[in-house]
């Protein structure tokens, strides 16, 4: 019986001594793996930094705030980013100065933001924006643009041509631009993104109305 307990614990030592080099490559190979893996997730992120600049991300809850009353339907379809539309920025970027190292992205389509928030403007004044609408608002966001250099504040600067369709006419145009000016500092480019939407839409509503389109 002591034999037999003996030559089963030496088997034992024999087999651990046979996979352990197996073991301690396998380690290795994974070792090597997770290497590669770090050193490749690097290289991208250093490539991306290169060739795009150090990029800042801002996620904006617009917040409507108006105070003209309306009623009626009125719709509103996705408005062009024409500096997306030309492949000077990409669908979520902030105009920028070319020279700036910073580039600054929306969480959301920078088209899809901001007809978004005409739609809630709509909204607060009393306009029922599902279809079908009596009356159509489109239009292009031509210039959308943050500018940082000025050193003491900041500066953000909004451009768009407004569309409206009755039927199968263009029954109202109208372009807006708007500047905002806040201190320097990075909260303030949301604030003045929402400050120019808000302006603008404000603007393009009261003008509207004026022109009795709707």
């Amino acid at each position: 019986m002591n034999g037999q307990k003996v030559a089963a614990v030496t088997d034992d030592a024999l087999n651990f001594r046979k996979s352990r080099p197996m073991t301690m490559s396998l380690i290795a190979g994974k070792r090597c793996c997770s290497r590669t893996s770090f050193l490749w997730t690097t290289c991208l992120l250093l490539l991306i930094v290169t060739t795009t600049g150090c990029p800042r991300i801002v996620s904006l809850k617009y917040e409507p705030t108006n105070p003209l009353k309306g009623q009626g339907f009125v719709g509103a379809v996705p408005f062009r980013y024409q500096p997306s539309d030309e492949h000077r920025v990409r669908p979520h970027q902030v105009e920028t100065d070319p020279a700036s190292k910073t580039k600054l992205y929306l969480a959301q389509e920078i088209g899809g933001f901001f007809t978004d928030a005409l739609r809630k403007e709509l909204d607060r004044s009393g306009y029922r924006t599902t279809e079908p609408s009596d009356h159509v608002v489109s239009g292009t966001i031509t210039r959308f643009y943050v500018d940082w250099r000025s050193g003491q504040e900041r500066l953000f600067e909004l451009m768009v041509d407004y569309i409206v369709r009755t039927g199968e006419r263009t029954s109202f145009t109208w372009h807006c631009t708007s500047v905002q000016k806040g201190p320097n500092m990075l909260a303030q480019d949301g604030i003045l993104i929402r400050e120019a939407i808000a302006d603008c839409t404000y603007r393009f509503l009261a003008a509207a109305q004026d022109a009795r389109v709707f």
